[in-house]
């Protein structure tokens, strides 16, 4: 009996999550792990690449590209204008677009664009400037729905390279990362902009939220400044916080929280390493538990890509970006380092099916096969240049990638 209450347990949350379309509308994608489970990656033949389909100048920033049904969506900056475009994903084609004033200055010399991927839900689109700025657009149209100042509102943090936080639609909602004076997290009405729910203050960083949802329990996982954060993404109310922070101050949380079967892998650099908590439903009580599996350094420290994982395997870059690091692959459950791959830089990750795709900063589009038996490359090619630091999305068999010039799209399903 137990052992079909924990099939059940794993069929509802797996059912909760996994999409059976091809849109791409959201930070990492349909389930939230940048995993996609219905296409089969086939390799090119011998001398071959895959196919070039379009391809259009863009602005600055490191906003990911989204997909929803027949159309592509992405947010830029042009000279003193923030803009977001929907293009035709076929052609490249452009439907409409919709600019505001930016006043985003990065500290650093860094670019000034926005870092912050939008989201799409109940033909909304919802997107996150890195002044603090949130517009809601008509899918359709490109219209303005309505706008909120999380900055003037929440006195959002600017942190050290802007507002980072993807926002997360759910249930009517929509979730960020503020960071405030006197919040953490902060919910709006995807409708109408209003305030829902604040959180109890926490530090925003540069990891975006992801969905937890068992059976009637719908949970916000958050690795905040000062750690891992479960709310409840209905009222904000606090359901489970474990410490998790770097000592050094100069020093942020990249990567969002990696949901895989029944466990929250985090990890980050600057002397803070990976860790695993296991989550069970209490059966009796009606709520979730959790319990920390493991906490290691030297594993897989990733700096800013959120890894992949398949069959309890974790892949994922260790090491800062600056110090040549490396694609590793990890047993979720015990952190056991399994292989190491021959360095090439840093990059994005997308796990489909048996395999592994890695958009790196040098923009190279590299296939390895999803296998604790070894580091197998299967495939490379040069889609774009360097500095290429943008997520990439994926659908219909097409990956939509960017870089600091252009935004491309290669067909999969064809080689030349």
């Amino acid at each position: 009996m137990k052992l079909l209450l924990s099939t059940y347990f794993f069929l509802i949350f797996s059912l909760s999550l996994i999409s059976f379309g091809n849109d791409w509308k959201n930070w990492l994608g349909p389930n939230y792990d940048g995993s996609f489970e219905n296409f089969e990656i086939h390799l090119p033949k011998t001398g071959k690449n895959y196919s070039f389909v379009w391809s259009l100048n863009v602005g600055e920033g490191w906003s990911s590209p989204i997909i929803y049904e027949n159309f592509l969506y992405f947010h830029d900056r042009i000279g003193t204008k923030e803009r977001i475009v929907c293009i035709d994903k076929t052609t490249g084609k452009e439907k409409w677009n919709f600019f505001y004033e930016s006043n985003y200055r990065d500290d650093f010399g860094m670019h000034n664009g926005p870092r912050s991927t939008p989201a799409i839900a109940d033909n909304t689109l919802v997107s996150h400037g890195p002044q603090g700025l949130v517009h809601a657009l008509s899918v359709e149209t490109g219209r303005l729905l309505w706008k909120f100042d999380l900055k003037n509102r929440f006195n959002s943090s600017k942190g050290f390279f802007g507002r980072c936080s993807s926002p997360l639609i759910t249930n009517g909602s929509v979730i960020f990362d503020v960071g405030g004076s006197n919040v953490g997290l902060i919910s709006l009405c995807i409708k109408s902009g209003k305030v829902l729910w604040t959180s109890q203050k926490y530090g925003n960083d540069y990891s975006s939220c992801v969905p937890l949802r068992v059976e009637n329990q719908r949970l916000c996982i958050a690795f905040v400044r000062e750690g891992l954060l479960a709310l409840d993404e209905r009222n904000g109310e606090k359901h489970f916080f474990a410490p998790f922070r770097s000592p050094i101050d100069a020093s942020v949380n990249a990567v969002s929280p990696l949901v895989h079967k029944n466990f929250i892998f985090v990890s980050s650099c600057y002397d803070v390493g990976a860790g695993v908590w296991r989550f069970d439903e209490n059966q009796k009580q009606s709520t979730i538990t959790f319990s920390e599996v493991w906490r290691s350094k030297g594993k897989l420290d990733c700096h800013y890509s959120t890894p992949v994982a398949r069959d309890g395997f974790v892949y994922g870059f260790h090491g800062r970006q600056e110090r040549k690091p490396v694609l590793r692959c990890i047993n979720l459950t015990n952190a056991e380092l399994i292989w190491e791959a021959d360095p090439f830089g840093v990059g994005h990750l997308v796990c489909i099916k048996d395999k592994i795709l890695v958009l790196s900063e040098r923009g190279e589009l590299l296939i390895f096969k999803a296998s604790p038996d070894k580091s197998t490359l299967l495939h490379r090619q040069q889609i774009l240049g360097f500095d290429t630091r943008a997520h990439f999305a994926f659908s219909n068999g097409c990956i939509y990638a960017r870089d600091k010039r252009r935004l491309v799209c290669f067909d999969l399903k064809k080689w030349d």
